[in-house]
């Protein structure tokens, strides 16, 4: 799929049928990735004063040398790991973020916090492409999109999970076995 069709088929309007899940037997897509092996001590190597206040949450993007960072002061912020410079910058919910991740094409990113919503970003219009209100309970501390770009996957305090359908803009699954907070997840 050319990547202008999936930033077209990313998000939809809310009145799309539900998006088939993958098959289950597809290869893994991060099998075939080559990677430079890491060395065997690691350091800090920069040090930039990212945010007024502690970070919750990062993500790297794909194929590019930018890094997102989410934080207790209500926004996230995009950052060039080369120059140090701040590329982009998101103010919009009303709590602290603990979870931020970016699209697989790179054209969006997803975040969620104490306010208990998710925010889906559009780095074409520098603004909020859809947001999930009331999502849970309590907080939400993780967020993550699915390889495809279809689902975005969060875990709260409230100890469920739930899968969100990007073409249907609904709640498409809740897990509800926890017995306490989920603070982590992954596809």
């Amino acid at each position: 799929m050319q990547e202008s069709q999936l930033l077209q088929s990313t998000l939809g309007t809310g009145t799309a049928k539900q998006t088939p899940f993958p098959e289950d037997a597809r290869p893994n897509p991060f099998l075939a990735q080559e990677y430079e092996p890491l060395p065997g001590r690691m350091s800090a190597a920069k040090r930039i004063g990212a945010h007024s206040k502690g970070i919750g949450g990062m993500a790297l993007h794909m194929r590019k040398q930018i890094v997102a960072t989410a934080s207790d002061d209500c926004t996230w912020k995009i950052w060039n790991m080369e120059t140090d410079e701040n590329i982009m910058t998101g103010e919009g919910h009303k709590d602290w973020i603990t979870a931020i991740d970016f699209h697989p094409a790179g054209s969006h990113l997803v975040t969620s916090g104490g306010d208990r919503c998710i925010k889906l970003w559009d780095f074409m219009t520098s603004s909020i492409a859809h947001t999930f209100n009331n999502c849970h309970s309590q907080p939400i501390w993780k967020v993550k999109f699915h390889d495809t770009g279809d689902f975005v996957l969060s875990s709260s305090s409230d100890g469920a999970i739930k899968l969100y359908d990007l073409h249907s803009l609904k709640v498409r699954q809740q897990y509800r076995q926890h017995t306490d907070a989920v603070n982590g997840l992954n596809f």
